[in-house]
């Protein structure tokens, strides 16, 4: 019985300690209200995210670039495959 009297004035303390700002009635350091500043700035970042991600997707289509190897490729590495490249 004693055990359960210990479990319980452990819980209860830590029940108070959680939402101790609540029952005082400083809602703004309680365990809820942490939790909601949390997911704000969470989605805020998510937004900035999505809103640096937008200009690269405006619609236009991709310039027509030429596909080809750039200057400072070494060729002689592909001496296997020059039938193929030629």
């Amino acid at each position: 019985m004693k055990q359960h009297k210990n479990r319980l004035y452990f819980l209860t303390a830590l029940a108070v300690m959680t939402n101790g700002f609540s029952l005082i009635g400083c809602a703004h350091g309680s365990v809820g209200a942490v939790a909601k500043n949390i997911e704000a700035n969470h989605n805020i970042a998510r937004g900035i995210t999505n809103e640096r991600a937008l200009p690269g997707l405006s619609g236009n289509p991709p310039t027509d670039r030429e596909s080809r190897l750039p200057a400072a490729f070494d060729m002689s590495s592909l001496k296997c495959y020059s039938s193929y490249l030629a």
